[in-house]
């Protein structure tokens, strides 16, 4: 049995170093704040495991405020689902302008593509990190549960609190096929969760065009580049009217703001990563279809509160991140955790 991957952060002195250390460790994540006042006092644990095809987590913490940016998502450019659960400690989860409550033995649904805002008491909480194919014909229906809570209260709820408690506790132990028996296993039982949830209004939510809402973004993520990239060119493709693709992206703001969002996505890696450091904003503007550089900045800002040159400068001060998949090493430092969920795959 080969030793699964595990990093550890002890937290055995509160403080600012403390403080330090754990902003690596959620830094796939979020970022997050602590008042000055509680800064000197702050704690946080955490223990992660890899097992392949899913990450876990357990870690405990003081109170802070933490947000996930427009900008993370796009630079990590992933789209994994996060299964949070509340062993102990309250939080509110403000999304799209909505606030949920997560309480004690609560399961709070999360996609890594999309942002957040949180703020939460001191807690203790066990969180998995699934890619999005292990949810097979439920994927797409996540799109429209970013956010979304499973209630601890509730019977299956209940269950699934054990799952995740006893899959945190034995996790280190599994053996390959185990661990990735484990990791399809918990899918399948979120994704059962998730047909009880209630939904944003739209055509995402049915199970039924599910697999086609996953083919229609598949065929858009493969065409971004194309100059024919259009609801009507998408309709054609799949003998879906107009009206029907509209309802069909409602949660997802619409097709033509997918498909814009998706290609400023893109060229924020382009700018963050690789070559892209240092090509001109014109021509990464024109390669993702927009109508001009000054069009591109405008969108660009609006998206994620910044300019193309920022990004750009600030990711040649830096050393490169490799975003390219391949299979986990073990690691010895919180720095590797960021790779650890950027190459997760099923």
């Amino acid at each position: 049995m080969r030793t699964k991957p595990i990093l550890q952060l002890i937290g055995e002195s509160p403080g600012h170093r403390q403080a330090d250390a754990w902003r690596d460790a959620v830094a796939p994540f979020w970022d997050f704040t602590i008042r000055r006042e509680d800064l000197s006092d702050f704690r946080g644990q955490s223990q992660v495991r890899h097992l392949g095809t899913a990450i876990v987590c357990s870690a405990r913490a003081s109170g802070l405020r933490f947000v996930r940016e427009r900008a993370l998502a796009a630079r990590m450019g992933i789209d994994h689902i996060v299964a949070h659960m509340r062993v102990s400690g309250q939080s509110r989860v403000t999304i799209g302008g909505k606030e949920r409550e997560c309480a004690p033995g609560d399961i709070c649904l999360l996609d890594l593509s999309q942002p957040l805002s949180a703020c939460s008491t001191d807690y203790q909480a066990i969180t998995v990190v699934l890619p999005r194919p292990l949810f097979g014909s439920r994927q797409s229906v996540l799109d429209s549960l970013h956010g979304a809570v499973i209630r601890g209260a509730t019977p299956f709820g209940r269950m699934l609190n054990d799952h995740l408690r006893s899959l945190s506790a034995h996790a280190t132990g599994f053996s390959d096929p185990e661990a990735a028996a484990a990791a399809e296993a918990t899918a399948a039982l979120l994704g059962a969760a998730t047909l009880g949830l209630p939904q944003d209004e739209g055509g995402a939510g049915s199970a039924e065009l599910a697999p086609l809402l996953v083919a229609i973004r598949r065929f858009i993520e493969a065409e971004l580049a194309s100059t024919d990239l259009t609801a009507e060119t998408i309709g054609r493709r799949f003998g879906v009217s107009r009206s029907a693709l509209y309802r069909l992206f409602v949660p997802l703001g619409g097709v033509s703001g997918y498909i814009r969002q998706r290609r400023l996505a893109r060229a924020y890696r382009d700018l963050a990563t690789g070559d892209g450091r240092f090509a001109r904003i014109s021509e990464v503007a024109y390669r993702w279809r927009f109508e001009s550089p000054a069009h591109f900045t405008q969108a660009f800002r609006a998206e994620f509160g910044c300019a193309p040159r920022d990004v750009r400068a600030q990711a040649a001060a830096e050393p490169e991140r490799s975003s390219a998949a391949a299979p986990p090493a073990p690691a010895e430092t919180w720095a590797d955790f960021y790779d650890w969920v950027l190459k997760l795959a099923a």
